[in-house]
């Protein structure tokens, strides 16, 4: 190696691994897109597999949402105990006399997770759609 690539190949990894620090450093606060939409998800559970649509609103920290059906007509319950860890979104909701907790990823196009309630852990996956009566007002 000649003289002037050895004096500078220290700087060079010096701004290296500095771009790299910052790069994960961003990464890591930023976090995931805000979630924004309704998903019409079919529920796995072990003796169902029924339709719910999950509706979430950036309104609120760090967001908010329900479960609704029948096109955004019928509401069912309320998103509470919203968290966002790392790129997952995390919710429970109460429908009927159960209690869903609800742990989930969103592409923009699709939502897909786990649902636990009625003593079973099942997983969901759905499209994004377009309701008649949004839930989620401006």
């Amino acid at each position: 190696m000649n003289s002037s690539i050895r004096r500078i190949l220290p700087f060079v990894l010096a701004v290296t691994i500095v771009a790299v620090s910052f790069s994960f450093i961003y990464a890591q606060k930023s976090g995931p897109a805000k979630i924004e939409g309704s998903y019409k998800v079919v529920l796995k559970l072990p003796k169902a597999t029924p339709t719910a649509i999950l509706t979430f609103c950036s309104k609120g920290e760090p967001f908010a949402g329900a479960w609704v059906e029948d096109d955004g007509e019928k509401f069912v319950g309320e998103m509470y105990n919203q968290k966002i860890n790392g790129n997952e979104y995390v919710f429970t909701v109460k429908a009927g006399p159960g209690i869903w907790d609800f742990v989930c990823t969103s592409d923009g196009k699709t939502l897909k997770g786990t649902v636990t309630g009625d003593g079973a852990t099942s997983g969901f996956e759905g499209p994004k759609v377009t309701l008649k009566k949004e839930y989620c007002t401006k």
